[in-house]
């Protein structure tokens, strides 16, 4: 049976929201409705008033997916946690320096750059034992992104040697590692 456009809604009401309707989603109630009744965009029209349905949607909920929880990291004193990152390339100084190695303090959130020639992992444990572990002692965790100089044996049995823990944050997701990133 052909319905008129201005019977729609109680055809709708009806089939989903009536006595024998019960709710039962799009699919359920298009077919109820196309056993009987034709008419221009029913699908359109049935999807929309499932969408606009106050019972339905008290009933399901919002459909977004919640976030897993932040991590919260309890830092109690300074230098005790570090995050490390290489910065470049940029354009060559006079002294031949291409890169940057950014440190920051998670407790303070006291930032040290450095200059280096390259970003080889020799290069970032040189530098990060005379110029951060000499000056402001040897931290108990550095988390860094998982880059080659990061991941290299020198670096590790640097920070093995030194006994700190190196741990790594989630690949292609720099966010992770936001506060040497952002600098």
């Amino acid at each position: 049976m052909v319905v008129p456009k201005a019977k729609v809604p109680d055809v709708l009401q009806v089939y989903h929201s009536g006595c024998s309707g019960g709710h039962l989603g799009v699919k359920r109630t298009l077919l109820k409705i196309r056993q009987r009744f034709y008419w221009v965009h029913c699908r359109d029209d049935v999807e929309d008033w499932c969408r606009k349905c106050t019972s339905c949607a008290a009933v399901k909920g919002p459909q977004i997916r919640s976030r897993g929880a932040l991590k919260f990291y309890n830092v109690r004193a300074p230098w005790e946690r570090i995050a490390i990152d290489v910065a470049g390339p940029f354009p060559e100084t006079e002294s031949g320096n291409k890169y940057f190695m950014v440190v920051m303090d998670y407790f303070t959130k006291w930032p040290e750059v450095f200059a280096i020639l390259n970003q080889e992992a020799s290069t970032v444990a040189d530098k990060l034992v005379h110029e951060v572990f000499c000056r402001f002692g040897v931290p108990l965790e550095i988390p860094s992104d998982q880059g080659r100089n990061f991941e290299s044996q020198i670096f590790q049995e640097t920070c093995r040697v030194m006994g700190t823990q190196k741990t790594r944050t989630t690949s292609y997701h720099p966010q992770s590692d936001g506060m040497v990133e952002r600098l």
